[in-house]
């Protein structure tokens, strides 16, 4: 018994070491991009924009398609090789050009599909772990996200500057095919998990119509009229993102205007983060006395919060200490997210791991359109002022549509 028990806790830290080493590719990537344009490819703003708006938009796509496409076929782990062996040879390719066309193509056509891995991967978890289980795993897995995502950028930055972007592309593409070997080494189901889930959340589905058209949804109907109930949901998220991306953006520049050392925004960051780390991987325990809607108002309540009492003190410990509220909001987010998806989406358990994925670029990919518009024409008191209005936006979207957000949960 207690060897089953070891093998079990081995083959955890297997997907909890392939979580957080996919992540660290992103984690090292999209934050010297900028950098990269300016400096390497001599870009304008202007290309700079078309680069990295074409990337996040063709990502969102590719991993659509790609997740739609192995809900079908299945054949996950193959799936996750070929992304991963093309994201590699993209960057070499990087690593060996400074031409700015050429360095475009090879994002949007040839890297731009291993932003599916995210979703292919925690599909492969979800048919693989029992169903009392998943919840904490990928809790877990959102949490060696968010620990990527404090690491590797600090990395990335030091490498860049000291051995240069050729050197940094060629470390990081010859490191992918050691995460395909580790993909392809993950522990998988033989069959298809049990259909108990399914079943359960067919009626949640039926209770959700009723609620929020009158009647139940009856047969399932075409195109995107078929996964209506998952939409709020799917706002919601997109929202919560928009929020806490603009923030992240106009927080530096914030500090400029108010004349506040800019040397405290990367520790305030860091401070953020290891909260949300600690919540992601603990909320899922709150499931027993909460619903996923109630934990949700209380985050977009923290975050409404958060923004409004931002700027009234620039006192140090005023501003360390608000980090919770932003926590709060983030770690239900991140942690509860990816299983209210997959437990409205029992049976395209990859796909609901696109959705919220694809959800949360949507609003980064926003919140980069309108950070200009905020610097140019809002005075700095008033930078978060749409930050704060979003949360009660999403606060509103769960009063109206309460029961898309209780999947899987007895209230």
């Amino acid at each position: 018994m207690m060897h089953s028990g070891q093998n079990i806790v081995h083959r955890e830290r297997r997907y909890y070491l392939a979580g957080f080493m996919n992540a660290c590719v992103m984690a090292c990537l999209l934050p010297i991009m900028s950098v990269y344009t300016y400096r390497y490819l001599n870009a304008s703003a202007t290309q700079l924009s078309a680069l990295l708006g074409g990337y996040a938009l063709s990502s969102i796509v590719y991993a659509f398609v790609i997740s739609r496409v192995v809900e079908r076929v299945g054949q996950h782990k193959l799936w996750l090789l070929g992304i991963s062996l093309t994201a590699s040879v993209a960057l070499l390719l990087l690593a060996y050009t400074q031409n700015y066309y050429l360095a475009t193509l090879v994002m949007i056509i040839l890297f731009a599909p291993f932003h599916a891995s995210t979703s292919l991967f925690m599909g492969l978890a979800f048919r693989y772990f029992p169903s009392t289980q998943i919840i904490g795993v990928n809790a877990r897995l959102m949490a060696t996200v968010s620990a990527a995502w404090l690491v590797c950028p600090s990395v990335a930055f030091y490498t860049v500057e000291y051995v240069g972007f050729g050197t940094f592309f060629y470390v990081l593409g010859a490191g992918l095919p050691l995460l395909a070997g580790l993909f392809c080494y993950l522990p998988a189901a033989t069959k298809a998990k049990p259909s108990e889930l399914a079943d359960t959340n067919e009626h949640e589905r039926q209770v959700i119509g009723q609620t929020t058209s009158g009647k139940a949804w009856g047969k399932p109907a075409m195109g995107a009229w078929r996964y209506q109930y998952v939409w709020p949901s799917v706002l919601f998220f997109t929202l919560s993102s928009f929020a806490i991306t603009l923030y992240q953006h106009l927080l530096p520049v914030y500090f400029v205007e108010q004349a506040l050392p800019i040397s405290m925004v990367g520790p305030l960051f860091m401070c953020a983060a290891l909260v949300e780390i600690a919540l992601i991987v603990s909320c899922v325990s709150l499931l027993s006395r909460f619903s996923y809607s109630r934990l949700f108002m209380i985050a977009s309540l923290s975050g409404c919060a958060f923004f409004v009492l931002l700027p009234l003190s620039q006192n140090v410990f005023y501003l360390f200490a608000l980090q919770g509220l932003k926590a709060i909001m983030y770690g239900a987010m991140a942690g509860l997210g990816v299983n209210l998806l997959q437990r409205l989406l029992p049976q395209e358990p990859t796909f609901g791991v696109a959705l919220y994925q694809n959800a949360f670029a949507m609003g980064m990919l926003l919140a980069g359109f309108a950070t200009g518009g905020v610097v140019e024409y809002l005075p700095s008191h008033w930078f978060f002022s749409i930050s704060a209005i979003v949360p009660s936006l999403c606060f509103l979207i769960l009063l109206l549509f309460k029961h898309a957000f209780t999947a899987g949960h007895q209230v």
